[in-house]
Parts: structure tokens; sequence; C-alpha cells
């Protein structure tokens, strides 16, 4: 924890080096040390107003008793258990488990960082309770059945046979959840590795919904990342036109090669910086639909990635929002006339929202939007928005 603090790493890469560091930990113990860690990170407030610290110890002993509701005696017990126990309890810690007086402030109780709560408190209003408690729950496992390899019957029929208990999600036609908890190891199972299924969460599948790409279309993923959701557009043009994969980060789209032929998705192609001038040539008529999933907080992922509440600070979500509105602008050069924008983002903070509202009059029109919530709609925080260009195509922007 103190590591991933100072670095302002993900959990997942932080636990995983420092088993590889420390060998003597079994499988068990690995798993059981991921999960006080993920714990901690869900409630930090809450454990740190237990112990009035925020040292990472105090943090873990505040857990046990914040999270697993032991008292003093147990904690110790726990404390001294073994040769790498933390220690036994000094008395100032005593004191401080013994006191149980709940916190007041929202940001302790609903476990998020202070200087979000206006932020926070001007989205959810009165659900702002029910809406963090679910964010700092555990999230299902949500698949996407590659319509070009499968149906979702036939996969959810796979899935009983290994004993995975699934069910179809409602609001998406190729969707399927796992409940959260359950030990599934999807990426094991012969239908991951033969590219029946794609892990994705439903609000990514409804935004790929949202911009409607038809087969023979010409779609730029202008942030494409590990290519999720450029997948998920080949299989709903059923792998007929073309599939542009961009990133600013040429390793980023590394994964997306094998990925696509796994899945039979053949017209994905990488076209490299988005704001390079061979895209430009690429698409020199405009694109059918330029999709941004842009870099965001990643506000909306809070149950899956809880340390990102705690490594987000104000000078790295200014540059995000920077980036958005960067992104959205060299979009828009990419359109066709009555051609389709959409922008996404993983987030549930407002002002990630202000690159489109960049472009409203300036010759487009907003057609559709989204926002999806935990509590509300069951899936992870999502902003997503369709918009159509009325004018000719815009002159290339350059990245600043």
């Amino acid at each position: 924890m103190a590591d991933i603090f100072a670095r302002k790493s993900a959990a997942d890469r932080a636990l995983s080096a420092w088993g590889k560091s420390h060998r003597f930990a079994g499988s068990k113990d690995r798993a059981a040390i991921g999960e006080r860690v993920y714990t901690v990170m869900r409630r930090r407030n809450e454990c740190a107003f237990r112990m009035q610290s925020e040292a990472p110890r105090a943090l873990v002993i505040g857990s046990l008793a914040v999270a697993d509701g032991l008292d003093v005696g147990a904690i110790d017990a726990l404390c001294t258990d073994g040769a790498h126990a933390l220690g036994g309890l000094t008395s100032s810690e005593v004191a401080h488990l013994a006191d149980a007086r709940p916190p007041s402030e929202p940001w302790i109780r609903f476990n998020y960082p202070e200087w979000l709560h206006g932020a926070l408190a001007e989205q959810f209003a009165d659900r702002l309770g029910e809406e963090m408690a679910v964010l700092n729950g555990r999230a299902p496992l949500d698949l996407r059945v590659n319509a070009l390899k499968a149906t979702r019957e036939a996969v959810l029929a796979e899935l009983a046979q290994a004993s995975i208990e699934a069910t179809a999600l409602a609001a998406v036609p190729f969707g399927i959840r796992i409940a959260a908890g359950t030990d599934a190891k999807v990426t094991k199972l012969d239908c991951y590795e033969q590219g029946r299924v794609e892990i994705q969460d439903e609000a990514s599948q409804r935004a790929v919904l949202l911009a409607d790409a038809k087969p023979g279309d010409v779609v730029v993923d202008l942030a494409a990342g590990g290519g999720g959701k450029a997948l998920a557009l080949a299989a709903s043009m059923q792998n007929k036109g073309r599939v542009l994969a961009c990133d600013v980060d040429p390793a980023r789209l590394q994964p997306l090669g094998p990925r696509a032929e796994r899945a039979g998705a053949t017209i994905i192609e990488s076209a490299g910086d988005p704001y390079g001038a061979a895209l430009d040539q690429t698409v020199a008529g405009g694109a059918d639909v330029v999709f941004v999933d842009a870099p965001c907080s990643g506000s909306g992922t809070w149950r899956r990635n809880p340390e990102s509440k705690w490594t987000l600070d104000r000078k790295r979500l200014d540059g995000y929002l920077d980036a958005q509105s960067q992104l959205v602008q060299r979009a828009a050069a990419l359109v066709k006339p009555d051609g389709v924008l959409v922008y996404a983002v993983c987030s549930v903070l407002g002002p990630e929202r202000a690159a489109v509202q960049e472009l409203t009059g300036q010759g487009w029109a907003l057609e559709r939007e989204a926002f999806l919530t935990p509590a509300r709609d069951g899936t992870d925080g999502f902003y997503v928005a369709r918009l159509r260009r009325n004018g000719p195509l815009a002159q290339p922007v350059s990245r600043s």
C-alpha cells in the first residue's frame, strides 16, 4: 500500500511486483494479502478515521475493525500471530480501535477524496450514499459474446457445463454477467481462448451499440488502447468494412493483433498515432463513425480499481480534461458530413463531459447521450454521447 500511494501505481501491478519479490508467500497468502489491500482501498477513509492515521499499518489494523467487525482482543491476537505479523498493538492503537464513534462527513462515510465532494454531490444529489455504497463494493464480471463466432445461448450453455453460473444481460444483445466474487477463471476457458467471448463491462457494450456502426462503414477508434471496443465494433459490423485503431502510445495497441486474430476480426487495422498525418490520408473523405473512448479519471470503475480514487489528484484530472478536449476536436476533423462522433468516458464526474459541450453549436447535433451508474443501472459509471455532423469536414487538428 505504501508503494501504491507513493507511486500512484495500480494495485494489481503493485501486488504482482510484491509477490515476485517475496517468494516465501504462497498462493493463499498472496490472495489474502491482495484481498486486504483491496478492502483498505475501498474503505480507506473509514479506516483512517478510526485510527486517526493514514499510515499503511494503521489502515490495515483499522480495516480489521471497520470491514471485519473484529474487537480489540481479536485484532491484537492477529497482529502478534507469527513471524510475519504486524506486531502487537500500541496503547494509542488500542484507544483508537475502542473509539467506535461514526464519522459525520460524507467523504469519510462513503470513502472518496474530500476534494471530489462537490462534483460527486452535484452529480448524485440525494443518491450519493446509495451510489457510493455500490461503487465501494465488488463488481460483477461481464462478458461480450463474439457474434462472429458464437451465439449467447451457446456460450451460456458452455459456461453452465463448466459449472459457472451466468445470466444474460437484458440491455445488450451479446452480454453475459457472472456474479461478483465468482472464481470463474474465464481467461482459462476454451470460449475465451478460442475467441468466442471477451471481457467487457455492460456499459462499454452499450456505448458500442450507441455508435450503431454498419457493415461496410469506415470506423476510427481514436483511443483504442487494448482494443476491446474495436473488437466489439468489428463484430457489430459483421466483419465488413474497416476499423482503424489508433493510440498515442503504440505499446497499448500491441495486444490488439493477437486478440483480433483470436476473435476472427479481420477488418481491424492498426493506424498508429491519432494525430498523425497518415490517418488524415487514410480517411481523406471522412469516416462514417469516429469513436473516442477518452482517457479519464476512471471514477466509474472504482469497484474494480478502488486505488484510483486515491491516486487521482487535481493535476491528473486537469490533464485528462485537456486530453479529452484535444481528442474530441481531432475526432471532429475526421468525421465525414452527416457522420457520427461517439464520445465515451468511464467516469461519474460532470467536468469530463465538457468536451462534448464544446462541439454542440459548432455544426454538431447531440442525438443521444446516456449516463449510467452502478446503483441505478448495474454497470460501471459511464457517460456516452452520440453526435452527428451537420456541416463540412473541418481542417485537421494537430496535437499541441
